[in-house]
């Protein structure tokens, strides 16, 4: 198992700790089309959230690049950095929620900054920080 030492910290943390597990995440188009249809979205020039509080206590995402956005290799680009700004900024989140975070066109060519900025500034307009 690998480790490593958080800024100002005494003893070593596991790396998974900041993983992306299966537990936070929304892969069955049934899950999809429920946070669609019952949630409500916050919408940005570059992407959109798609909001539903539920009962449970654990935040799941899900992640959502069209077609219209590139070729596999871009979308895909896009979804890794999507999930990197969701697993560092997790923790900081409300738990409880089902959220499906949609790119736009224009976010293929942010740099990592951009994403983490539309993903805070959507996340605070959806109250979703604690």
């Amino acid at each position: 198992m690998a480790y490593f030492f958080p800024a100002g910290a005494k003893e070593k943390v596991p790396m998974k700790q900041f993983g992306l597990q299966k537990l936070n995440k929304i892969k069955s188009k049934k899950e999809f089309q429920g946070v669609y249809e019952k949630g409500h979205s916050v919408i940005d020039a570059l992407a959109v959230f798609y909001v539903l509080p539920c009962e449970n206590e654990t935040l799941k995402i899900g992640f959502a690049v069209g077609k219209k956005v590139g070729n596999a290799v871009v979308r895909n680009h896009v979804k890794r950095m999507m999930r990197e700004v969701f697993r560092h900024h997790k923790d900081e989140m409300v738990l409880g929620t089902r959220l499906i975070w949609v790119a736009r066109k224009k976010l293929v060519q942010a740099d990592y900054k951009t994403y983490e900025r539309v993903f805070l500034r959507l996340a605070k307009r959806a109250a979703l920080l604690r």
